[in-house]
């Protein structure tokens, strides 16, 4: 359809320019072929041009806004078997909330049990909520009792695969960008 359009006004513009010509040549006017040329190649340049450097303009201006709208939630929104994880990277580490994976491995253990496991790797949120650091859960994970439990396995590889390594290319990422030397 785009070729079919594009195809009839190069027509239109050609037939409009070859009758100039016609005129021009019948009332002997050089002038008049100079105004119909210069009206020929305006007209193709607002019919074809103007809108398809408008489109092409407001596509880039809707692609980096939505670039720059998604940035911040990039390597945020995780989710382990239908239960979302609240993962929070501090620039550090990558922490994840106690009662997040206590949920996924349906665990009722109190966070002072939970805290003992991952002895010197959680904190305490804002809240005064517990969390883990996400490399020592799969620490942990990897060498805790039931470790060749399916489920455990899955989400083992899934905090290595989908949380860690990304987060890990993220970071070499911002801090391979430096200054420019001058």
């Amino acid at each position: 359809m785009h070729h079919a359009i594009l195809a009839g006004v190069l027509a239109g513009v050609l037939a409009a320019g070859a009758a100039g010509i016609a005129h021009v040549v019948s009332s002997d006017g050089w002038l008049t072929l100079g105004i119909t040329v210069g009206i020929a190649l305006g007209a193709m340049f607002v019919f074809i041009g103007l809108p398809w450097l408008g489109i092409r303009s407001i596509s880039q201006l809707l692609y980096w806004r939505r670039l720059s709208m998604w940035k911040r939630h990039e390597g945020h929104h995780y989710s382990f078997g239908n239960i979302t994880l609240g993962v929070e990277d501090d620039g550090r580490a990558l922490w994840l909330p106690a009662a997040d994976l206590q949920r996924v491995l349906r665990s009722n253990d109190k966070d002072e049990v939970v805290a003992a496991r991952h002895a010197g790797r959680w904190r305490r949120d804002k809240r005064g909520r517990l969390q883990l650091r996400v490399d020592a859960v799969v620490q942990v994970l990897s060498t805790a009792p039931g470790r060749m439990d399916p489920h455990i396995i899955h989400l083992r590889r899934y905090l290595e695969r989908e949380v860690l390594f990304p987060a890990k290319q993220r970071r070499s990422k911002n801090a391979s960008v430096t200054m420019p030397r001058w």
